[in-house]
């Protein structure tokens, strides 16, 4: 048994702000708490610890150098740190695995109350469309996941993004609410007592569908992917008028298509890194 876990750190419990998250903080540690829960409940289940050959953790919020480096007692652990990556959250991921984890992730860019809402970029990327769709970074990864027929098995965040996921997955979805949101910079923290009840809770669950043979949904992408992509002003679209393939249709916004969702994927890390270098360019 092989886990892929991507961490973000907005969906983090304790985390309010942006502001928070510096080298001296203790958000890291708190990110590093909830992978920790998850995995001693995973080795408490005897027949579930003897099956699984490695967890690996795929930093993915910022640079990737939030989770302390090997603060978690148990060598089956792999990291993935570092940027720039081509893949970035799901760098690493392929076929060999089998479930996804999608840790401390938020509600996608103009979701009411969503914690430092966002999608893949703050700073340039006003919304994210794929066929019409409006999606943030969890379908966007989910998606990617799916090419190597991968489920996402377990989410957490705020109370905003599990309602996004419930209407995206169904009642079904594990999922740990780790706050609830009142604005983009303001939320109700829950105790660390309670967040690591509810992710042994969880992983508890997890581990009985995985007993009981009961599958998850895998987010398959359609053979044809129209990306589009609003931007925050019209000069990131002037300077994304250069990537090839990449038409723009209206003033700020662009689009995209391919049948290979995995171009689909990078060109939308190609938008945020090039885009976000004239997010504030006059």
């Amino acid at each position: 048994m092989k886990l892929f876990v991507s961490t973000d750190m907005e969906g983090v419990s304790g985390v309010a702000s942006w502001s928070e998250m510096n080298r001296d903080s203790r958000y890291g540690d708190w990110l590093n708490s909830e992978l920790g829960w998850i995995l001693d409940e995973m080795m408490t289940h005897h027949d579930f610890d003897e099956q699984l050959t490695e967890m690996t953790i795929c930093d993915s919020h910022a640079r990737g150098e939030n989770i302390p480096f090997g603060n978690l007692p148990d060598p089956r652990i792999t990291y993935i740190r570092g940027y720039p990556r081509p893949y970035y959250m799901m760098q690493g991921l392929d076929a060999t695995y089998d479930a996804v984890l999608l840790i401390g992730y938020h509600a996608r860019i103009g979701a009411f109350g969503g914690g430092m809402d966002h999608s893949y970029s703050s700073s340039c990327i006003y919304n994210i469309r794929i066929n019409d769709r409006t999606v943030g970074e969890t379908e966007i990864n989910a998606m990617y996941a799916g090419l190597f027929d991968v489920p996402v098995v377990m989410i957490s965040g705020d109370d905003v993004l599990e309602k996004e996921m419930v209407e995206y997955y169904g009642e079904e979805l594990l999922f740990v609410r780790t706050k609830e949101g009142i604005g983009r910079y303001a939320a109700k923290m829950y105790h660390p007592e309670t967040i690591e009840k509810a992710y042994r809770e969880q992983t508890a669950a997890l581990i009985r569908r995985f007993e009981e043979n009961r599958g998850f949904e895998i987010k398959k992408p359609d053979k044809q992917t129209v990306l589009e992509v609003d931007l925050v002003n019209t000069v990131i679209a002037d300077a994304l008028s250069v990537v090839p393939g990449l038409e723009r249709i209206e003033g700020r916004t662009v689009r995209y298509s391919s049948e290979n969702y995995s171009d689909v994927f990078q060109m939308i890390l190609t938008i945020a890194m090039l885009g976000g270098r004239f997010s504030d360019f006059h």
